[in-house]
């Protein structure tokens, strides 16, 4: 983040916010319920959803593909997932006409707003995979 004076001064100081560093005793604050980090920290929680959620960076899927991209993962665990991905408006589930009743899971445009927080997160695993 820079302040309002390196930007204008054309500096690449970076700062940082005194809510995420521990205090002269070495001490952090408790996290806030509307802390940026934790809200999007709290969007990706859970095992299996960042997965459901990098197939569905690739664009819409059906509850089929979801589970055939994911083999590992039960239908019941699947189906709480998108769920849960839907309630925090994150993911959306459609009902495509015909018969079976099929429906099309994809990304909202909120959800879409987690991408580069993923692929940062898959770049920081990689550097530091041991």
């Amino acid at each position: 983040m820079l302040s309002e004076a390196d930007a204008r001064d054309g500096h690449q100081t970076e700062t940082y916010d005194p809510e995420l560093v521990p205090d002269a005793r070495g001490r952090t604050r408790r996290p806030e319920p509307g802390c940026p980090v934790e809200i999007a920290l709290a969007a990706i929680s859970g095992r299996w959803t960042t997965l459901v959620l990098r197939e569905l960076m690739a664009g819409p899927r059906s509850f089929g593909e979801l589970r055939a991209a994911l083999p590992s993962l039960s239908a019941k665990v699947l189906s709480e997932r998108l769920a849960a991905l839907a309630d925090r408006g994150l993911a959306e589930r459609t009902v495509l006409p015909g018969f079976p009743p099929r429906t099309s899971h994809r990304l909202t445009a909120r959800g879409e707003r987690l991408r580069p927080l993923l692929v940062e997160l898959y770049r920081t695993g990689t550097a530091i995979a041991l």
